[in-house]
């Protein structure tokens, strides 16, 4: 009968002992990566401190975004001064122009993911930026240093000759006139055509790894001024661009 007494109780203090050595256990590290964020600074998802605006760091973020704006409203306005009058292209080969500067955002997406999952020699961002800006720029030194050839109309032998010819087609311009045109100059348009549209993908693909850059400086920065660092590159990109 005594056997059958002292058992429940040995269990119970087995049990006590146990429960006293958890409690004075310290399991802090096994839950450090588990415990919510309440070092990082008021609200930020990501440790680090926001960026500094004023910083040499902000400063080559924000060059990048001057170069894109300047890119994106220049390349788009050639239309009209050099294609449409310059060269007098027709209306579909304007139209198609104004596709193809722009066709380099539509795979944005797919140049972002290029910038995530394909680090060159080690860099996901500073790779792509050197890429994008070098095609950018091979192809602007082309543009720069080739010739349009002579304009579809002369308009300063025109003037001249006090002629409105060039604000008539061809053929509705009088005979003493046929020789202020050049019939052969759309033909000089589709090189220049073709280098617009590596620009506008050299841009965007650099474009594409700034935006990621922000994307993680924006990580950094507490609740209460979050989106501070979109507002100043878009700001930037949309003076540069005007």
């Amino acid at each position: 009968m005594s056997n059958n007494t002292q058992h429940p109780k040995g269990r119970h203090d087995l049990e006590e002992r146990v429960a006293h050595l958890q409690s004075v256990t310290n399991y802090k590290g096994d839950f450090k990566d588990a415990k919510s964020p309440l070092e990082l600074e008021d609200g930020a998802l990501v440790a680090g401190g926001a960026l500094d605006l004023l910083s040499k760091e902000a400063f080559a973020l924000f060059s990048q975004y001057a170069a894109i704006g300047v890119i994106y409203g220049l390349i788009p306005a050639l239309n009209f001064p050099i294609f449409n009058v310059y060269l007098r292209l027709e209306g579909y080969q304007t139209a198609s122009y104004s596709t193809l500067v722009m066709l380099g955002w539509s795979f944005k997406a797919f140049m972002g993911m290029m910038s995530d999952c394909f680090p060159i020699f080690g860099y996901r961002r500073k790779s792509w930026l050197l890429i994008g800006w070098m095609v950018t720029m091979i192809c602007l030194m082309i543009m720069t240093f080739s010739s349009l050839g002579e304009p579809y109309c002369n308009r300063e032998k025109a003037a001249k000759r006090k002629s409105r010819a060039c604000t008539k087609p061809y053929s509705n311009a009088s005979l003493k006139d046929h020789d202020l045109f050049n019939l052969s100059a759309p033909d000089n348009g589709g090189l220049f055509i073709i280098l617009s549209m590596f620009v506008s993908l050299g841009y965007v693909t650099a474009a594409c790894a700034s935006d990621a850059m922000v994307v993680q400086y924006a990580q950094r920065e507490p609740l209460a001024i979050r989106g501070r660092i979109q507002t100043a590159i878009y700001t930037v990109r949309t003076f540069t661009g005007i």
